[in-house]
């Protein structure tokens, strides 16, 4: 008889990883792009990216993001901005996103920092994060197929050996970790049990003193 089941899976991702994804994303785009509807000359340059986890509570995870300036009124050559993000996951879309985020700017100008952060916070979003969306949906589809390998063959636990298929996989929970980011996957499907040795499964018996 089968059983529809849910299955927890712990799955890990190191920040160069997601890292050489962002950089390949957003390395040389302009802000805004120059061929926007709106026909607004670019401001600025992406011209690196880095990603590690936040060291304040309230966010997940902090994205450097080093630009050129291109306006005259804030012109620099580079400036970096710091980005506290907390993260989120769309699982119809399959894609990890900037959930809430906070821009910080530290150049030795009070001025130009409190100009800056002004700027970058209204357009942030539009501009750099809402394209900083990861797809992860092929680090999920090789997860579901792994564990479907696995299924197929028969997976042997004490005492049993599973049947099945996985049908769907779902992120549940993101931790952000000094090295990593670890997604909880959901794994849900149907699975046969066939017991091979029941003494195995059952509780050890205790001795009577």
């Amino acid at each position: 008889m089968e059983n529809a089941i849910k299955i927890q899976l712990p799955l890990s991702v190191s920040y160069p990883a997601l890292e050489a994804v962002l950089q390949q994303q957003l390395v040389g785009q302009y802000i805004p792009k120059p061929e926007d509807a709106s026909g607004t000359p670019p401001y600025a340059q992406i011209l690196d990216i880095g990603i590690a986890k936040s060291s304040t509570g309230s966010y997940d995870v902090m994205l450097r993001v080093k630009i050129r300036i291109l306006r005259t009124v804030l012109k620099r050559d580079e400036v970096e901005l710091y980005v506290l993000a907390t993260l989120g996951y769309d699982n119809t879309a399959e894609q990890l996103f900037v959930r809430k985020f906070n821009v910080v700017s530290r150049t030795s100008s009070g001025f130009y920092n409190t100009a800056l952060e002004v700027l970058a916070n209204k357009v942030a979003y539009s501009q750099i994060l809402k394209r900083a969306s990861i797809n992860l949906g092929d680090i999920v589809a090789q997860e579901l197929k792994k564990a479907n390998v696995l299924l197929e063959e028969g997976l042997e636990l004490k005492g049993a050996t599973l049947t099945g298929k996985v049908e769907s996989v779902l992120v549940q929970d993101i931790t952000p970790h000094p090295g990593k980011l670890s997604l909880l996957l959901e794994l849900k499907g149907n699975v046969a049990a066939d017991v091979f040795d029941l003494l195995s499964l059952m509780p050890a018996k205790q001795e009577q003193g």
